[in-house]
Parts: structure tokens; sequence; C-alpha cells
């Protein structure tokens, strides 16, 4: 049985995680008319059958080297 805590976190981390690709996004003008979502929240993993609820992200390659790029620049700050 799935923990509603636990669901209702996932949900609100993908919505979160959405409105900050959104806003990174605009922000360098990189908004098209249709915008696809690129979080959703899946109930488990196939690796981690028994954890906790994963966020899933959707992007293309361009905004995947783009999202890896902007984490690698911030761990590198650390």
């Amino acid at each position: 049985m799935r923990d509603p805590e636990l669901v209702s976190s996932a949900q609100r981390a993908a919505s979160e995680l959405e409105r900050a690709w959104s806003q990174w996004r605009h922000a360098r003008g990189l908004i098209e008319e249709v915008t696809e979502s690129v979080a959703g929240y899946v109930a488990h993993s196939i690796d981690h059958p028994w954890g906790r609820p994963r966020v899933v992200l959707g992007l293309d390659a361009d905004e995947a080297r783009a999202l890896a790029a902007l984490l690698g620049k911030e761990s590198a700050v650390r």
C-alpha cells in the first residue's frame, strides 16, 4: 500500500520542478506557444519497487543537456 504522504510529496515535487523548469526556460526566451509537461509523478520505480514514489522527467535531448549543464554548474559552485 502506498503511503499517502509520500505520494503527495512526490506530486508536489513534480509540480515544483515543472514550475522551476518553465521559469528557467522563460528567462532564456525558450518558451514556445505549446509547452509539454516535463515532470510526471509515478507511484514507484522498476529499479526500486519498494522505495519512495518517483518524479520522472521527460525532456528532449537538448533540454536534458541544458539541465545537466545547469546542475553541473550548481555542483561546481559548492
